[in-house]
């Protein structure tokens, strides 16, 4: 096999070359030689660029857009670039050619050409017609001068050659002997073979489907031959079954018109019979309307009223006896809820005391502390003149210090746990005090049942016997003294819920002015929400201050005060969650907050003293009607604002008072036992979008 011999390089625009450049190869031709930047090397980046070069970095370029002439020395930069190799191509001994193309010359050309927005094509021509970089690779491993192989030495090739191991070297030359093209021929045959196999496979089982499919046609078509022999038996069958009705039905009316006539003559008896029997019933009505009157002329119309008067009311007493029940039930129901309610106030205001002592403790030992302080002041000058001895007391007062700081963390806790049973409480009362006021509308129903036993005792008593007056009378006192107790157990029930709601007003007051407790939430709600952002416990959905924002900016300091400290309650998706959170608290000292897992809460309705005056002029509507919030989290914010209604003024307020909680639009409250809070706004006061109060003075610490 002869030499493959380059006759010329035919290079525009390539790298450092401007324009058309031609370098031929004549025979004897041995080397390029020139001066540093002459673009010798790029006449090898050209030889492999038509070849089939590995990557662009072997072109020493970061991209193939990078070959194109980039306007060296104040040029204008090319939009594309070509270079051909021309190799001579002449017939050899047993006629055929070293490259299998049927022509002297063979012209391989490559061209790369930049689009408008940047983007680079690569074209392939094989002696001016279209081909690509197959057909390059193809044409040129069959003539053993491959761009990737070892027909082109660069730098450090033959020294990588001469330090590589054995079965790298045997790699090598198999490569260069074109044994390397043959096994991935036989791979290529090989993966080919495979891939036939496996349709002959799928040919396989579509046949054998397709056989069980004939199969089930056939015995189809047997099927359905079968059908059309039967119905046409069956179309015969009906036809003779018509004919044989026919002759039945003609029978069946000859036999009709005979007992018709029977019929007719038994009638005639019947009707005489009947005109007999009406004779009878006329003489036993008359004989009836005798009876009757004189029954009327023994009684008299008022008895027969009066007895009838007495049947429905003794039905209309079994009624109200009934419903008279049903309210000592629920009365007994709030008598439960009243204990309880007082068993946690109680505890809440033992809570309160324990916090003031731990505060009063904080307090003298950090005048201790201060004392302290001040002798350490008083010692200054002795300390200067002994260093060591100072520096003794100075460590002193720093453990004082550091001790005094636990005390009042504790005391901290204390205030949290206070506040956490005041609101609870709060809720709780608050529940309480919307059955309370359903238990109200119930005790005016029965006012007004017993108004109506009254009216119809008074029209009955003209026309009673004297007995039944008195029973009626005693059934009325005994009703009357039922409603009296019930209306005292309601006005003491109401008593005690209107001094526990001002003793929770009170201790939220000093809890907020004295104990710093909205510090320590927020300092527990930010670092919680900081677990969320560093995905260290997931299922943390936010503070209720992040998730809602009112829907009219108008309610936006109504709505703020009617969640109050429920903004920083924070939402999780179960309880297990909130478990973790405050663990995670517990461990690390990092204050308390107030978790609403969506899984654990309970759904409930708005009380119907709620629902009468949300419908009165004046009142905006509900608090959580109100905000804009995600509906998987409507739980959360039921269970925070509960039946609080928005209205407009105080005045508003004021005509609802008792038995339902109200907010105005400028932040004043007015709570279901009828306690009023409001006055100038607190500047840390709850707001929207994450701002919680005291976060200032957590990040100032």
């Amino acid at each position: 096999m002869g030499n493959l011999h380059l006759k010329s390089i035919e290079m525009e625009n390539f790298k450092s070359f401007k324009g058309e450049v031609v370098i031929p190869f004549e025979e004897g031709f041995t080397g390029i030689t020139g001066p540093n930047g002459s673009g010798k090397s790029n006449c090898g980046d050209a030889l492999q660029f038509v070849l089939g070069a590995k990557s662009s970095k072997s072109l020493r370029a970061e991209n193939v857009g990078q070959l194109i002439f980039n306007g060296a020395d104040g040029g204008k930069p090319a939009k594309s670039c070509r270079v051909t190799l021309v190799f001579d191509n002449p017939e050899m001994g047993e006629g055929g050619r070293r490259l299998k193309v049927d022509t002297e010359e063979v012209l391989l050309t490559r061209s790369v050409k930049r689009g408008r927005k940047g983007n680079v094509t690569s074209s392939y021509y094989l002696n001016e017609r279209s081909s690509s970089a197959s057909e390059f690779r193809r044409l040129l491993t069959e003539a053993g001068a491959r761009g990737d192989g070892y027909n082109i030495v660069l730098q450090g090739d033959v020294t990588h050659l001469a330090t590589m191991t054995d079965r790298s070297r045997r790699k090598v030359l198999e490569d260069v002997a074109g044994v390397t093209a043959y096994d991935d021929e036989i791979r290529k045959a090989n993966r080919q073979r495979d891939k036939v196999e496996q349709y002959l496979e799928q040919i396989t089982l579509l046949e054998e489907e397709i056989s069980k499919r004939l199969k089930t046609l056939e015995k189809e078509r047997e099927q359905a031959m079968k059908y059309r022999e039967l119905q046409v038996a069956l179309d015969n069958a009906r036809t003779v079954l018509l004919h044989a009705k026919h002759r039945s039905r003609f029978q069946e009316i000859e036999l009709v018109t005979n007992e018709r006539g029977n019929y007719i003559d038994r009638l005639s008896e019947i009707g005489e019979e009947v005109r007999s029997k009406q004779k009878e019933e006329l003489d036993i009505e008359e004989e009836l309307a005798e009876i009757q009157r004189q029954l009327n002329e023994i009684l008299g119309d008022d008895g027969k009223r009066l007895g009838e008067q007495l049947r429905k009311l003794e039905v209309e007493v079994d009624k109200r006896k009934d419903r008279i029940e049903e309210l000592e039930s629920e009365n007994e129901e709030s008598e439960n809820e009243i204990s309880v309610l007082e068993a946690e106030r109680d505890e809440a205001q033992t809570a309160l005391d324990e916090h003031e002592d731990s505060l009063k403790s904080a307090r003298d030992d950090l005048a201790a502390a201060e004392e302290a302080l001040a002798a350490a002041a008083t010692d200054e000058e002795a300390a200067r003149k002994a260093l060591s001895s100072g520096d003794k007391t100075v460590h002193e007062l720093n453990r004082a210090f550091g001790k005094a700081t636990e005390e009042a963390e504790k005391a901290q806790k204390v205030s949290n746990d206070a506040a956490l049973a005041a609101d609870k409480a709060r809720q709780t009362f608050e529940i309480t005090s919307g059955q309370l006021s359903e238990a109200e509308i119930n005790l005016e129903e029965a006012r007004l049942t017993r108004d109506d036993l009254l009216l119809q005792g008074e029209e009955l008593e003209g026309d009673s016997p004297e007995m039944d007056r008195t029973k009626l009378a005693e059934e009325l006192t005994r009703i009357q003294r039922q409603e009296r107790t019930l209306l005292d157990d309601v006005t003491r029930s109401d008593e005690q819920l209107r001094d526990a709601e001002m003793s929770l007003v009170r201790a939220r007051g000093e809890l907020e002015n004295k104990s710093g407790s909205t510090a320590g939430m927020a300092r527990a709600v930010q670092t919680v929400l900081g677990l969320r952002d560093s995905g260290e416990v997931s299922g943390i959905l936010g503070s209720l201050s992040e998730l809602t924002a009112p829907k009219d900016s108008r309610d936006e300091e109504a709505l703020a005060y009617a969640m109050g400290g429920g903004m920083n309650s924070i939402v999780v998706r179960d309880d297990e969650t909130a478990a973790k959170c405050i663990a995670w608290l517990r461990k690390n000292k990092g204050g308390r907050a107030t978790f609403l897992p969506l899984n654990r809460l309970q759904s409930r309705r708005p009380g119907g003293r709620s629902v009468m005056v949300s419908r009165q002029p004046g009142v905006v509507g509900f608090a959580s009607d109100l905000l804009e919030y995600d509906d998987s989290i409507e739980l959360a914010v039921v269970n925070v604002v509960r039946d609080t209604l928005v209205v407009e003024s105080m005045d508003v307020a004021r005509r609802h008072m008792g038995g339902v909680r109200m907010v105005t639009r400028t932040g004043s409250v007015v709570e279901g036992s009828g306690a009023m809070v409001g006055g100038s706004n607190r500047s840390n006061r709850p707001q929207f979008g994450g701002k919680m109060p005291g976060t200032a003075a957590v990040d100032k610490a």
